[in-house]
């Protein structure tokens, strides 16, 4: 399994329009082989900053996922929206074990 985090923060006046565009990207990324989470969420004390996490089977359906026109285009546009500390961080784990 591979597990992803991710940050991005983008000026509060452009808040919305990011939200608008990362609900789009998380809609279209969670129908992708391999996937199995695609969360986004907004860190609730700093507006405009959000948080990803991602699963994916293999780091392949990851590799393919990124190789997507779409993504280039998504990160592009998070760019015009002046976007700042965009990160992806990918951790390969073993076999899940529910604690709670």
């Amino acid at each position: 399994m591979i597990i992803c985090h991710g940050t991005l923060s983008t000026p509060p006046e452009h808040a919305d329009a990011a939200r608008g565009l990362l609900r789009q990207i998380a809609q279209a990324t969670r129908n992708e082989p391999g996937c199995t989470l695609y969360l986004v969420s907004e860190d609730l004390e700093r507006p405009g900053h959000f948080l990803f996490a991602e699963h994916w089977n293999a780091m392949a359906d990851l590799q393919t996922h990124l190789a997507l026109p779409g993504v280039g285009e998504a990160v592009a546009a998070a760019h015009s929206l002046g976007a700042t500390d965009l990160t992806i961080t990918a951790y390969e784990g073993g076999a899940a074990t529910k604690i709670m």
